[in-house]
């Protein structure tokens, strides 16, 4: 073996160490992020201030932030019961609007990604997008469909899946505001 062929070998050995102690730790810093278990938003908390923008582009603004209450709602394009919840949402809209509410839709998915899952002009208005970072703070489990409802101060009340008992007891709320409305 001539000198420039063990040369060779030699660095390309030192590039497949230098390789390997990178992707250790990797390993390392990610089982380290996993051992540090996600909790979720408790009730009675402020909510983190996070900084959104609308889909649609604008300024950036603070969903949850005191003033109004409000309702963050993820959803996730590839979750298949995700897109069975939106024409329910959809309705709450205007709903919700009428009972000083504000309803948004959190993201952190591309915005082109979710033009194609939010079917009416409607939804795609009350649509926010977050970091991925901002969207682990307001939504730390990961999961969807699920909500978050804050109080006018900015303040969570509770948190949970569409369809749960809290949500249900929402959509009645704002079902029924409406129809007293209409009697009165």
């Amino acid at each position: 073996m001539d000198s420039t062929t063990l040369q060779l070998v030699l660095a390309a050995l030192a590039f497949a160490l230098a390789g390997n102690i990178w992707l250790t730790l990797a390993v390392l810093r990610a089982s380290r992020r996993e051992r540090l278990a996600p909790t979720a938003l408790v009730p009675g908390q402020p909510l983190p201030a996070v900084q959104a923008r609308l889909m649609a582009g604008g300024a950036h603004f603070q969903p949850g932030a005191s003033g109004q209450a409000a309702v963050l709602l993820f959803l996730a394009s590839r979750c298949p019961k995700c897109g069975e919840k939106l024409a329910g949402i959809e309705q709450l809209l205007p709903l919700a609007r009428e009972a000083g509410l504000a309803l948004w839709l959190i993201s952190e998915e591309p915005a082109r990604r979710l033009r194609a899952f939010l079917p009416g002009k409607a939804l795609r208005a009350a649509t926010a997008r977050l970091t991925l970072r901002d969207y682990r703070r307001v939504n730390p489990l990961m999961s969807s469909p699920s909500y978050v409802f804050v109080n006018h101060e900015g303040t969570v009340e509770a948190a949970g899946l569409i369809g749960d008992e809290d949500w249900l007891a929402l959509v009645e709320q704002l079902a029924g505001d409406t129809a007293q409305e209409r009697a009165a």
